[in-house]
């Protein structure tokens, strides 16, 4: 899910030209402490919201957004023109990246502990996550499966997806047919969907 979810996505995206810029490693390691701090949050909420609503009602929320990005990801696999999309999204991350080079006066004391390069990646990566379809969809996951099952696939796929990112850089972002990997996304969200709402959990 999250292999599907990230590539090509804006923290796929912004590794990929912070990579460009800065040492590869520091720039992978900023990104995904970034990604795993955000799987273990999004995966804690996944299993406290069970115990605050009814897990036949978590079931059908569940089953309900994974439908509705499943068929919004379908919808703009169907719309998108992959090549100005991805030049599009790939000129947004650029002006995010450009407008946060001169913010560097909270930088000095906290790099005493971690580079400016690692603060970036990390903040950048954590910002574009929050509230991404693929935080949701962890969320949404963790409240009906296996929560530690969830966490370790997803950091496995966020792994996989910034090291190619980190690895490749641009030349593979803007390669990558955003309507191909929106289909083959939309598509397994909604074999999520007919999943927990066929076999929903005892």
């Amino acid at each position: 899910m999250i292999l599907v979810s990230e590539i090509g996505d804006e923290t796929f995206i912004i590794a990929a030209l912070m990579a460009m810029r800065h040492p590869k490693s520091i720039v992978l390691s900023g990104a995904l402490s970034a990604l795993i701090v955000m799987t273990v949050l999004s995966t804690g909420l996944g299993r406290i919201v069970p115990n605050l609503i009814s897990r036949k009602h978590t079931n059908s929320a569940a089953t309900v957004l994974y439908a509705f990005f499943g068929l919004r990801l379908l919808y703009i696999a169907w719309r998108s023109d992959s090549k100005s999309s991805q030049k599009k999204e790939m000129e947004e991350v650029e002006e995010k990246l450009e407008s946060g080079q001169g913010k560097s006066s909270y930088r000095r004391f906290l790099s005493r502990f971690c580079t400016p390069i690692f603060l970036e990646s990390f903040i950048l990566t954590f910002l574009a996550e929050w509230g991404d379809r693929s935080q949701i969809a962890t969320i949404a996951l963790a409240t009906h499966k296996n929560a530690i099952g969830v966490a370790i696939g997803a950091t496995l796929g966020h792994t996989i997806c910034t090291s190619v990112a980190v690895v490749g850089g641009s030349m593979l972002a803007s390669k990558i047919s955003q309507g191909t990997v929106a289909t083959v996304g939309g598509l397994l969200f909604l074999g999520f969907s007919l999943s927990s709402y066929f076999y929903p959990p005892l």
